[in-house]
């Protein structure tokens, strides 16, 4: 019996959606120093979500994101780098995956 690896599709426990929500994000850069910046996600889901930034993250950062969704709820999350892509234009792509988040109802 041969053993396989399952693909990264594969490992996720939720599905994820393509949506573009606004969302904010705190961390700290390959160089160590702290970044606070405003970008889109590009897909998320109950256990993370995908984004793109100018700024080079470390397999394994810590972010805090904050992302405010087309309901008007606010998601707020700490999670971990799982999976980084190069992008065009200077760009990287991040794949979170959730440790803490918390769903905050629109009013």
């Amino acid at each position: 019996m041969t053993k396989t690896t399952l693909s990264t599709k594969e490992q996720r426990r939720d599905k994820r959606t393509p949506l573009s929500c606004a969302v904010f994000v705190h961390g700290i850069t390959e160089d160590g120093e702290r970044i606070k910046a405003h970008t889109m996600t590009d897909n998320i889901s109950h256990g993370g979500l995908f984004l793109q930034l100018p700024q080079a993250l470390k397999l394994g950062s810590v972010l805090f994101t904050f992302t405010q969704l087309h309901s008007g709820a606010r998601l707020a999350a700490r999670g971990k780098v799982v999976r980084v892509e190069t992008k065009a234009y200077g760009f990287s792509g991040y794949a979170v995956c959730f440790r803490r988040p918390r769903l905050i109802p629109a009013i």
